[in-house]
């Protein structure tokens, strides 16, 4: 699936973006709206919707799958977090709470999980701790497509459900076993298994799409205006109205233009990753607005920012390095 087709998609990329912006956004502001980060847990069941969706179109080997996947993650993610390195040494006055200790970048760098000085999972750019759980589904995912065609629903499947199985029987405390057994993978498989279902013609009708979309955005409200949150039951408490909206809205969408949502969509990527630099950048200069004015000031910026660096870095970037694995020899072509 490119970037032109199901531009609902798209369109839930953007909201999933800008509900994490407004959530760090009313965090910084003294208010709350906790249930913004539930965007992420929108992220990763369209993660694994898309990279079915994808394989089943268009067949790959596991090595051209990861060079895909890497060319579109790694660059944008490499440039935010050395940037913001370097910004740090060049003005740690700025940034005093940012503690990038060399082990800590290389590892953030290569995706490790690991816990900073507060104890949390988070790498030096803070954003980075889903793509520890993207690039692990990734893998997990190239794993399965070494074997046929047929058996690798099942082997993705086993391999999750396995993994979380042991999570809750071991409650592991590492950083990288907490990660890779994490409840969270689930909101993946469940991505998966409704691009089996679209692929099957099995999604419900438009009628019922629509109430689950009504169902899932019901639930987040539910959820906010009682700041239930428990992060043992995520999974469930977000990953749940997570899967109804994206499935809802895959069944009762109606073919949409192209226009700001998709642009959003496609920029979607930059907005997640810049998002928590600028919304410092606009609390120190409009950080005397009113909540409200200043998270709509927070989420206009962090949009036409994304934008920006999308058209100008993010695109040009994963379109160099397509071109270059296109430019490669036939022979290394098949061995990928």
């Amino acid at each position: 699936m490119d970037r032109g087709q199901l531009i609902e998609i798209q369109a839930l990329r953007a909201f999933a973006a800008l509900a994490v912006v407004a959530y760090h956004a009313a965090d910084r502001a003294g208010s709350a709206f906790g249930v913004g980060a539930a965007g992420v847990d929108v992220f990763f069941v369209i993660s694994g919707f898309i990279m079915m969706t994808v394989t089943a179109a268009r067949p790959t080997t596991p090595l051209r799958f990861a060079w895909n996947r890497i060319s579109r993650i790694v660059p944008l993610y490499w440039l935010v977090t050395l940037a913001l390195v370097g910004l740090a040494l060049v003005l740690p006055a700025a940034m005093p709470n940012l503690q990038a200790s060399p082990d800590r970048v290389v590892q953030s760098l290569l995706f490790i999980p690991h816990r900073d000085p507060a104890g949390q999972i988070f790498p030096v750019l803070v954003p980075g701790w889903t793509l520890n759980f993207e690039m692990f589904f990734y893998a997990l995912f190239a794993a399965a497509l070494v074997l046929p065609r047929s058996a690798q629903l099942a082997a993705i499947t086993a391999m999750m459900l396995g993994l979380v199985g042991l999570g809750v029987l071991l409650r592991p405390d590492g950083a990288v076993a907490a990660t890779y057994t994490s409840p969270m993978l689930l909101e993946f498989l469940a991505g998966i298994w409704l691009a089996q279902l679209r692929l099957r013609g099995r999604l419900p009708r438009r009628q019922i799409g629509l109430a689950m979309l009504a169902l899932g955005l019901a639930a987040y409200a539910a959820l906010q205006a009682t700041r239930t949150y428990s992060d043992a039951w995520r999974v469930v408490l977000w990953g749940g109205p997570a899967l109804l909206i994206v499935a809802g809205t895959l069944a009762a969408a109606p073919a949409l233009r192209p226009g700001l949502a998709k642009r959003l969509g496609d920029a979607s990527y930059s907005i997640y990753l810049l998002h928590p630099l600028l919304v410092g950048v606009v609390w120190r200069f409009v950080g005397w607005l009113p909540a409200p004015g200043f998270l709509l000031a927070s989420l206009l910026v962090s949009a036409l920012a994304g934008l920006a660096c999308f058209t100008l870095l993010e695109q040009p970037l994963t379109e160099a390095l397509k071109r270059r694995r296109r430019s490669a020899s036939p022979s290394r072509l098949r061995a990928a």
